[in-house]
């Protein structure tokens, strides 16, 4: 099934400086033990996403995906970013875990990362930005992967904001 929008995006961040991805993507059983992994069913924009390019990363931007056994490329592991996430997220003190369905698909430069929920949840499709220095409350967020990847190569569509419990945040402080 092709994505005329992902691939678009993609052909206009190959542009960028220093692009890379997995060329010819991602098996479907890599993406179906990637699911089966962390109990979830990506929404299939990230799919096309993975099946065709793996991960993207260029000087300033990309996302996390499936790179191949490559060491060079294994910062770019949407396990390993995960993986870290949540022990990192159970770790500190007052810090909202982790969603539960779907992926953190990216860092956040400033502290926190950008989460793809899954098909299981209530919010399906979105992307979301959850800060440190809001104690992992989201900030932000776009209608879908799609979005998002646009977003990053482009710099449209601008992010919803999310409201934040500023009030929660300077209790946590005044502890």
């Amino acid at each position: 099934m092709k994505n005329e929008k992902i691939a678009g995006l993609i052909g206009e961040a190959k542009l960028l400086k220093n692009y890379d991805d997995r060329a010819g993507g991602a098996s479907d059983e890599e993406i179906a033990s990637l699911e089966m992994d962390f109990g979830i069913t990506l929404p299939n924009d990230y799919k096309y996403f993975l099946s065709n390019f793996g991960f993207a990363s260029w000087f300033g931007g990309g996302v996390q995906g499936l790179p191949d056994d490559n060491y060079r490329f294994k910062k770019y592991s949407a396990v390993n970013l995960n993986t870290i996430h949540h022990v990192k997220s159970y770790e500190k003190e007052n810090y909202l875990p982790v969603p539960k369905f779907g992926l953190v698909i990216n860092t956040y430069d400033g502290g926190g990362y950008y989460f793809l929920f899954s098909k299981e949840s209530e919010r399906a499709g979105e992307v979301g930005l959850f800060l440190t220095e809001t104690y992992g409350q989201e900030v932000s967020k776009f209608k879908s992967f799609t979005d998002y990847l646009s977003f990053l190569v482009t710099g449209s569509p601008d992010p919803e904001l999310v409201d934040v419990d500023y009030d929660k945040i300077m209790d946590i402080i005044e502890d």
